[in-house]
């Protein structure tokens, strides 16, 4: 008896496998049942309160039938139940269900699950600025030339499904002053400056206002009179990196000295400085983790010294080492005359020793060390100070898209 208990529940396991993952390699008759058996037992769970005694009984016996035939593959028994199902369903009074409300409901089925996986588990970022060049990319500006033309439909079209890349070719139709940037969000992941000139017209271009601005200051657009046909903004936008963050991490294991992590603003102030202005006002920032509750920071240019030794991490080292792709500058703490605008704000300074929060009593306030990996283009710690572990979402593990070398794990 208990064999064939046994028995049974195995051969469920399978038939579920099978009916889950392997569905499209099933046999018609098979699918068909499986549809069947969904129907019914779905129409009965709704409406169970309102149907006969009669037709409960019914319905409870076919369904029961149409399980057992299924368990075994009897083939020719399905068959016959699931069009006995078939014509009990024409008699059952809202049994068939239109395409829209089937529609309807699988859309708000696929959100619900969007959302519980995005709040609780894993959520995708945009990259919108260099700082953490070159193991991620912000959205960068390649300028083309007056003479330069635009490539042809196919190949932009290409380039942006592939790179993200898109591109701008803005010309003043009249004589006109650039009077204000403004960055806004739109499709929820991407980012695009608003334009506004002084006749009270508005472009957009897909990047952030900063790099927007400097690309503008650049090329001499910005405060001055711009003529009748005078180029603005020629140029090819590649979107910055889109990065998924596993939000379930942190609740499993502790945060670890190297790792890319996400963290969101919260009692943070990232207008110090006024410098970068393309890493201001932003929700959630991304960079390296480099300290933790309890350590000893501080800077011996190029080097990070933790706890009065070297960093010994690799992916902390190799910014320290200065050899291609990163910087020749590693890590630098802000110096008195160097930045002597935000020296006496900043948290991190040449030959100063930061300890981090660690108090086991309140871990919501414990600290962590938060630095760019292109040092020298970062608004991180050095300026505004250390992440609490409240605003802390957890590691970057994946760069979705675009599909270029940085494609696939983080490091």
């Amino acid at each position: 008896m208990m064999h064939k208990i046994t028995m049974r529940y195995i051969l469920k396991i399978l038939n579920w496998f099978v009916d889950c993952f392997l569905a499209w390699f099933t046999p018609t008759w098979r699918r068909k049942g499986c549809e069947a058996r969904a129907a019914v037992s779905r129409y009965y769970h709704y409406n169970r309160p309102h149907i006969s005694e009669d037709r409960k009984t019914q319905i409870e016996d076919l369904l029961s039938r149409l399980r057992e035939a299924l368990l075994f593959w009897r083939r020719d028994e399905v068959k016959k139940i699931t069009e006995e199902a078939q014509n009990l369903g024409e008699l059952l009074r809202g049994f068939k269900r239109s395409a829209v409300v089937e529609t309807v409901e699988s859309f708000f089925v696929i959100m619900v699950i969007f959302l519980g996986i995005r709040t609780y588990y894993a959520q995708p970022f945009r990259i919108p600025t260099g700082s953490m060049q070159p193991t991620l990319n912000g959205i960068t500006i390649k300028p083309l030339s007056d003479a330069e033309e635009m490539p042809a439909a196919p190949t932009r079209w290409w380039q942006a499904i592939t790179l993200g890349s898109s591109y701008s070719n803005i010309v003043a139709d009249n004589a006109k002053r650039i009077v204000n940037l403004q960055t806004e969000r739109y499709c929820l992941l991407f980012t695009r400056t608003r334009i506004y000139f002084s006749d009270g017209s508005q472009e957009t271009v897909p990047c952030a206002s900063g790099a927007v601005a400097e690309y503008l200051r650049d090329t001499g657009k910005l405060g001055r009179m711009l003529m009748p046909g005078e180029t603005i903004v020629k140029a090819r936008f590649d979107a910055g990196d889109m990065v998924v963050v596993n939000r379930m991490a942190y609740h499993f294991r502790a945060p670890r000295r190297g790792e890319t992590f996400v963290f969101d603003t919260r009692a943070i102030n990232t207008e110090i400085p006024a410098a970068m202005p393309d890493q201001s006002r932003a929700s959630f920032y991304i960079k390296r983790l480099c300290g933790l509750p309890g350590d000893r920071i501080s800077i011996s240019a190029p080097h990070l010294i933790v706890n009065g030794k070297k960093a010994e991490e690799s992916t902390i080292a190799r910014v320290a080492a200065c050899t291609p792709p990163y910087n020749a500058t590693g890590y630098n703490a802000l110096n008195r005359l160097r930045d002597a605008e935000i020296y006496y704000q900043a948290y991190l300074t040449e030959g100063n020793t930061i300890t981090l929060r660690n108090n086991p009593a309140t871990p919501d306030t414990n600290e962590y060390l938060a630095l760019g990996d292109n040092t020298v283009n970062s608004k991180d710690s050095r300026y505004w100070g250390p992440v609490r572990q409240f605003n802390v979402l957890g590691p970057a593990f994946l760069t979705l898209w675009p599909f270029s070398s940085h494609w696939g794990g983080i490091e």
